[in-house]
């Protein structure tokens, strides 16, 4: 995880401490270290400079600057698979319920599945949310929603006799 700039500097620092105690490197043999010092996610990059170029004659900034492209590429890349993982899409069914076929206990059958289902998630998003919930602290919750959903169903059922009253 490493990047091509502070991979070449390292390697810099490395022949120069050599070049002190008399080891001296061609250009050659600094783009040769260079591409056999990174990792697999650049093999096909390596290849593909090895079979296009001379790498007797290649310059190391010329190497540089087709490394750090390629790195821009694959940075870019990632962040948008990343972006793509964190994006999400729900869909929850919807349905019309007119006043013939509904009756109370279907009303609020209807709208506890409804609860469940935006709940419920796909084990992806499992994956990303905080495993810590026990099922005493789960089992308060829906509590808590399904108390909520009569209050609202008791609010519904007054706005409706409300607005047959005023009809």
């Amino acid at each position: 995880n490493e990047s091509i700039k502070n991979l070449y500097n390292r390697l810099l620092d490395i022949t120069n401490a050599l070049l002190g105690l008399g080891k001296v490197f061609g250009k050659d043999e600094l783009v040769r270290k260079l591409l056999g010092c990174l990792n697999d996610e650049w093999e096909p990059k390596v290849t593909a400079i090895e079979e296009s170029k001379d790498l007797k004659t290649m310059e190391i900034e010329e190497l540089l600057g087709s490394l750090m492209t390629h790195e821009v590429k694959i940075n870019k890349r990632s962040t948008n698979l990343v972006e793509k993982k964190l994006f999400k899409k729900k869909a929850l069914k919807a349905w019309h319920l007119s006043d013939d076929e509904s009756s109370d206990d279907e009303v609020t059958e209807q709208v506890a599945n409804l609860c469940f289902m935006a709940l419920s998630d796909d084990e992806d998003s499992e994956n990303e949310v905080d495993d810590s919930y026990t099922f005493g602290e789960l089992q308060f919750a829906f509590d808590e929603l399904f108390v909520e959903f009569k209050k609202k169903c008791s609010q519904y059922s007054s706005l409706k006799k409300n607005m047959a009253s005023i009809e």
